[in-house]
């Protein structure tokens, strides 16, 4: 398993702001979608005030990470997906 972190910096990859029931809505799709991918999880997403930010998952391989966005939301990141590794404690 590896670290995978989806950035949302540019205009077009930035969050929209999203009411409580669609993020409720957005959180359930990913549930029913990751039910089918065992070696992915998501970890969540944190954003400014302006959307701009990132989702933290933990999976086999970014491509996982991308398939399973391109089911949940609908479709692919326009900003970088890449693998981590934790330096500091």
């Amino acid at each position: 398993m590896v670290r995978v972190i989806v950035f949302h910096f540019t205009e077009k990859g930035r969050l929209p702001k999203l009411s409580r029931e669609e993020l409720i809505n957005i959180r359930n799709r990913f549930l029913e979608v990751l039910r089918d991918y065992p070696d992915a999880h998501f970890n969540g997403t944190h954003v400014d005030e302006n959307g701009m930010g990132f989702c933290d998952w933990e999976a086999s391989s970014p491509e996982i990470v991308k398939e399973v966005l391109k089911k949940a939301p609908g479709s692919e990141p326009v900003d970088p997906v890449i693998v981590v590794k934790q330096v500091l404690l």
